[in-house]
This record gives C-alpha cells, sequence and structure tokens, in this order.
C-alpha cells in the first residue's frame, strides 16, 4: 500500500482484508430533511454530501433492483399537508410524512397469505426484466464516472426482511413463519434468486462496484424482530447465498441491520457478511464488545450514539467520540467512522463538520 493509501485502498483493508490501515474509514447516511436544514445554515445549496464532506464510499446512484411485482408503481390514494397514502408495487398501503423523514406507517396490505401470492405477485417476478434496472445508459455512465474516481463504490439495496415488510407487513410476515413457513421460504427463495440473476446481469453488462451495501433492518431498540432460531431458519440461508454471490463477484458485503441485532451476530458471521453496520448504542450495544465476540472476524460501522449529537454540545460529543475511538484502536477493530444510524436536522451542520474533526484527530490506528 502507498504512503499516502487512497479511499477505495483503506475500505478495501478494513472491509475485505479485515485490516487496521492507517486510519479509520468515514461514511455516513443522513435523513433526507437534513440537507435543507443545513442549506440554511450555509451548506451550499444541492451539493452531494457524500461528496462534499468527502467520505471514503460512495453510492452509485440507481444502482439497486426494483424488486416488486410492479415496479414503480405508486398509487397515491389520500394526500394532505402533511402526509401521503400511496399504494406500493406490492400492494401495500403506506402514509408516509411530508416534512420529515422516518419509517412510513403500515395501513393495509394486499399480499396477506400464499393464495394471492400465487395467484398475482410470484410470476413476474420469475424471470430477468431489464426494466427493473432503470435506465440502464445513465447507470452505465455513472459506475464509469465514480469507478474512475480513488473512492469505494457500491451498490446498495434492501433484501428479503426488508422486502417482506414492505409487502406483507411485519405481523403477517411473523406470524406466517409459524403458520405457513413453506410460503414465507418460498417468497424468500423467489426474491433471493431475481436478485441475483439481476446484479449478475448488472456486473456482466453494465458496471462492478467495489462492493454491496446491503439493507436488512432485523431489530427493534430493545430487541430482535424474531427469535435467532426463526432468523436462523427464515434468514441466514437467503443470506448466506445472496452474499456468496457477491462474493463470487470478488466483491465484499456490508449489512446494514437497525436495533438490537446482537443476539444475530453470530449467524451473521455465518451468513459470510464483511463489514456489519449500524450497530445501534441506543440499543445497548457497543462496537468493542461485539468485535470480541467474533474475535475481530468482521468488521464494522457506526456505534456513535446520535444521542450525543443532538445537543450540538461539543463536550458532549467529546465525551462519545474520543474514548469510543481511542477503543476501537487498542483493540484493532477495522472499522468505518458512522453515527449509530443516520445525521437528523437536529444535529447543526457545525457539529457534524466538528464530528469529522474529532475523527480525522482520533481515527487513526
Amino acid at each position: 500500500m502507498p504512503d499516502t493509501p487512497t479511499s477505495r485502498e483503506i475500505i478495501n483493508a478494513i472491509v475485505r482484508d479485515k485490516q487496521c490501515p492507517h486510519r479509520m474509514g468515514m461514511f455516513e447516511h443522513f435523513w433526507g430533511d437534513t440537507q435543507p436544514a443545513w442549506e440554511k445554515q450555509g451548506l451550499p445549496e444541492g451539493v452531494n454530501l457524500q461528496e462534499y464532506f468527502d467520505h471514503d464510499i460512495r453510492f452509485i446512484p440507481g444502482a439497486k433492483v426494483r424488486n416488486e411485482t410492479f415496479p414503480g408503481q405508486k398509487i397515491i390514494v389520500e394526500e394532505t399537508d402533511e402526509t401521503v397514502v400511496t399504494i406500493n408495487g406490492w400492494g401495500a398501503k403506506l402514509r408516509h410524512w411530508k416534512h420529515k423523514d422516518g419509517t412510513p406507517e403500515h395501513i393495509d396490505f394486499d399480499l396477506t397469505g400464499e393464495k394471492i401470492w400465487r395467484e398475482k405477485y410470484r410470476e413476474p417476478l420469475l424471470d430477468l426484466d431489464l426494466r427493473r434496472l432503470g435506465d440502464i445508459e445513465k447507470l452505465k455512465s455513472e459506475f464509469e464516472r465514480l469507478n474512475a474516481t480513488d473512492k469505494f463504490t457500491v451498490v446498495h439495496d434492501l433484501f428479503i426482511v426488508e422486502t417482506m415488510r414492505a409487502s406483507m407487513g411485519d405481523v403477517i410476515m411473523l406470524e406466517s413463519m409459524y403458520l405457513n413457513p413453506a410460503w414465507i421460504h418460498d417468497v424468500a427463495d423467489v426474491l433471493t434468486d431475481l436478485m441475483i440473476w439481476h446484479f449478475d446481469y448488472m456486473f456482466s453488462e453494465i458496471g462492478k462496484p467495489d462492493g454491496a451495501f446491503i439493507y436488512e433492518d432485523m431489530g427493534y431498540t430493545y430487541g430482535p424482530i424474531m427469535s435467532p432460531e426463526l432468523q436462523r431458519e427464515f434468514v441466514l440461508p437467503y443470506h448466506k447465498r445472496f452474499f456468496d454471490f457477491f462474493h463470487s463477484h470478488s466483491l465484499p458485503v456490508i449489512l446494514h441491520s437497525c436495533g438490537k441485532i446482537q443476539p444475530f451476530l453470530q449467524s451473521m458471521v455465518e451468513s459470510g457478511i464483511d463489514c456489519l453496520q449500524v450497530l445501534e448504542a441506543k440499543a445497548g450495544q457497543h462496537v468493542v464488545e461485539m468485535a470480541k465476540q467474533v474475535d475481530n472476524s468482521i468488521a464494522f460501522m457506526g456505534n456513535l450514539d446520535i444521542k450525543a449529537f443532538e445537543p450540538n454540545d461539543r463536550n458532549i460529543l467529546d465525551a462519545e467520540v474520543i474514548p469510543k475511538l481511542e477503543s476501537i484502536r487498542e483493540n484493532r477493530v477495522p472499522y468505518v467512522f458512522h453515527s449509530d444510524h443516520s445525521i437528523p436536522k437536529s444535529v447543526s451542520l457545525d457539529t457534524y463538520r466538528y464530528a469529522l474533526e474529532l475523527f480525522r484527530q482520533h481515527g487513526h490506528y
């Protein structure tokens, strides 16, 4: 590695090789209403936040699979000044807030059981459909543009748990794991095949990234969304198949999972993930403890408690960030600097800039 390694080399060392290069990596997510708030505080209008803050990782715009049965469907059924209710490509009715970000309210679901799955939703998912990849020429251009930089580029997408929650909701999904397990396995199997077919086409015919960033929320604040036994039965086999596919293309996998997911940690390692993100501190998790639990066999990203950012008090932020980075360094944890979820608009632009100063001061191994 050269004296001044690039972002791509640093993230590859951390995520792919599970090593500790001269410094930790750096990345972040932001809620959608944060940027407009920051523009009122002096942020240049319309900038790409990943580029503006010189993050080591770059999302390739549009590099995902539209895996709904009816991709792109968004039927507005009700709208007020504050909210909009839409029917998505799974026939699910969801309420979104216009002026704040967050998980939409689940109102109603069309996909309520195996019968309607087989009659209406399954068949269109059984073939390669290039419409699911969007504007292919634009996607090629984005791959070329970002791969020409020295940043670590990623495709980014939701997978089976997120998709089932968006299509049938938490209650139907979880109840059916007990009442009709064969159906849930069929849904997961079909979705896994669909995602592999389309990403394989993308990598072969459109462009290839440096890695994959997969979103799969499996926890609430005080506990996981399902038991470790259910996670092993209904999630692990499909995660392993999907992640093995990325590894067959020599691409490391970063898995995002919110909430208290520590009970799944060993299973996640077995699935083949290379890096776990976001390690919510508010769920009682600590990055060094989790790294010790798996003998530093994977990399980690996140765990900086967003509640220490929100007061916009530098002393409070110091007390969260500095000891944690020092512990990560002392324990040689392959690590990427990141909050324990996303930066909300309650965090000032000045506070986030100060957090990056702390990273630059204390983020070396």
